[in-house]
């Protein structure tokens, strides 16, 4: 490294400065990319098959809850539904704060691929970041790998755990409202 050149981390494309594009890496970007926004979207799809299927067993179990003989076990898969229910909107529910524009250079976490962010800019000013990013040192591969980790932090963070649980209090409800119905059963 001569002296004239900053260390990885200050130069503008960090570590990928002196890969030059080529469409190996280009692939393995675009195609991890691609894979991110597919589990989104598989959690999504999942989320909303728990928040249909929890209303109608709510729906159901709100109707059982006059009968002597099923209003405990119809009130333990009601409470473990709606849990469910609420878990499973969590996960689909948009986690978004819209980014202010600073009048000077962007912050370090800035994602410029990620709508939530460069929406607070103006055309002009995403326009020039775009042109900036796509110079021909690495930086794109930088924003890239930054939107990468940005998904993949998001999916593990917020998405797939309150789905995990979703679907954990969804089938832990039937359970225990199977056992709650057997010792109603053997006390009649």
């Amino acid at each position: 490294m001569s002296q004239n050149q900053p260390p990885a981390a200050e130069h503008p494309a960090g570590p990928f400065q002196g890969i030059p594009e080529r469409n190996t890496a280009d692939n393995m970007l675009r195609t991890a990319q691609q894979h991110h926004v597919q589990l989104s979207s598989l959690a999504d799809t999942k989320a909303n098959i728990i928040i249909t299927v929890s209303s109608i067993v709510m729906s159901l179990a709100l109707g059982r809850l006059n009968d002597p003989k099923l209003m405990a076990s119809a009130a333990t898969l009601l409470v473990f539904t709606l849990l469910a229910l609420i878990l499973a909107i969590l996960a689909v529910l948009p986690k978004f704060r819209r980014f202010k524009q600073p009048d000077g250079p962007l912050p370090p976490n800035f994602n410029l691929l990620f709508f939530g962010n460069f929406s607070g800019l103006s055309q002009d000013r995403f326009e020039r970041e775009i042109a900036s990013q796509l110079a021909n040192d690495g930086r794109i591969y930088r924003a890239v790998t930054r939107d990468i980790y940005a998904l993949g932090s998001y999916l593990a963070i917020y998405k797939y755990p309150y789905l995990r649980w979703s679907y954990l209090f969804f089938l832990t409800g039937f359970f225990a409202a199977a056992m709650v119905q057997g010792g109603v059963m053997l006390l009649h």
